[in-house]
């Protein structure tokens, strides 16, 4: 997720911290700053009867201002900044400082670019002070006052570093934040993959079985028994087209539980013992054990363990099929521990899955996977297992 703006334009045409429009109160207070410095240059001059240079290159510096203030164009900025530091740095003296004023903000206004080297600031700045020194000896102004002068510029610098910094912090901030949120839509997408996998590979491996024995059922003239399995074989097929949809919505739509316990939580699909008459009918052999332990999980454990589940059947049937499958679930104490094994198996993505899975629980739930005595056993721990309130 990258954003369209041009840094550089927003920092030094719009110029706000961080690249937000300015607002109309700071826009404001900048034409203020033109309008009383202008008007004090005009009142003050026809009182102290400048000669016309001074006229020309202040109205300069302060045309250079205004325009500044109302342009949009980064390379007009840039010149008119420029403008404001050289023409303004002429007249310091011969307006009695007045006119350090359109320098500061020159100084400043480059100082704080980022997209400008860190040294520009101090460069301009050394500028100004040569050109404020040059026409002091030329005119007699004394050392104080071009020291005086000098010490304005060193303050524009020092703001200029410090705004420059504000804007780099908070672009980094941006940044951080833009690589959380894509971190973060990576992840729901890498969830979305595995839910359809998981859901896929339960759903399109049974329709194949299902398929098969309708074809050998009709074959033998079976025809009841053939409409029974394709009747499941539709309702396989739609458990499986309507946990799709909703792992494909859940990208589209970030108020879908991604970890699928309250939107799967009521469908078929999502029930253990559904899960087992798939299988069955499938034509594999799976023995279950202690399952009623289940009731006492909350949601997000309670659909974990059927999705870990629906992925280890899929991988028996796949690696073992028609082979017997043990499921046994075991409670101790505040933990509760889920078994299935099934004889000899391979690990693959359908494992990675099931750890992601648990690991998205949050509470140091784990999967173990492996060859034990001959035989390709998963085994779920659950630490927490708690009922959800309200829920069965």
């Amino acid at each position: 997720m990258t954003t369209t703006t041009d840094p550089e334009r927003t920092d030094l045409a719009r110029g706000d911290e961080g690249g937000r429009s300015r607002s109309g109160v700071a826009w404001a207070l900048n034409a203020l700053g033109v309008v009383v410095v202008g008007f004090w240059f005009v009142r003050n001059g026809l009182g102290l009867h400048h000669p016309a240079w001074v006229w020309v290159v202040g109205g300069v510096a302060l045309a250079a201002w205004a325009v500044r203030e109302v342009t949009r164009s980064v390379t007009v900025v840039r010149a008119a900044a420029g403008v404001m530091i050289v023409a303004g740095s002429l007249v310091v003296v011969p307006t009695d400082a007045l006119m350090v004023v359109p320098v500061v903000v020159g100084v400043v206004l480059l100082g704080a670019s980022t997209a400008l080297p860190v040294w520009v600031g101090g460069v301009a700045a050394l500028v100004g002070v040569v050109v404020v020194a040059g026409s002091a000896a030329v005119l007699g102004a004394s050392v104080q006052f071009v020291l005086g002068a000098s010490a304005g510029l060193l303050l524009g610098v020092l703001v200029g570093f410090g705004r420059r910094q504000l804007r780099v912090t908070e672009q980094r901030s941006r940044e951080v934040l833009q690589e959380q949120q894509r971190a973060a839509l990576l992840a729901d997408r890498s969830r979305a993959a595995r839910d359809v996998h998981d859901v896929l590979a339960h759903s399109l491996g049974g329709l194949v079985l299902q398929l098969d024995a309708v074809e050998a059922l009709l074959e033998a003239g079976r025809v009841d028994e053939a409409a029974r399995r394709a009747g499941e074989a539709r309702t396989l097929a739609a458990d499986g087209l309507s946990e799709a949809r909703r792992a494909v919505h859940a990208l589209r739509d970030d108020t879908v539980p991604t970890t699928g316990a309250d939107a799967t939580d009521t469908t078929r699909a999502s029930r253990l013992s559904a899960l087992l008459d798939d299988h069955r009918s499938f034509g594999g052999s799976v023995t279950a054990h202690g399952t009623e332990v289940l009731d006492g999980l909350d949601a997000a454990h309670r659909a974990a363990v059927v999705q870990i589940a629906r992925e280890a059947l899929s991988n028996a049937r796949r690696h073992a099929p028609g082979r017997p499958v043990a499921l046994e679930v075991v409670r101790d104490g505040s933990a509760v521990s889920v078994t299935i094994a099934n004889p000899l198996g391979s690990d693959g993505h359908g494992i990675t899955g099931m750890r992601e899975r648990a690991a998205e629980l949050g509470d140091g739930s784990t999967v173990e996977a492996g060859v034990r005595d001959g035989a390709f056993v998963v085994v779920v721990h659950l630490p927490a297992a708690v009922r959800s309130e309200g829920r069965p």
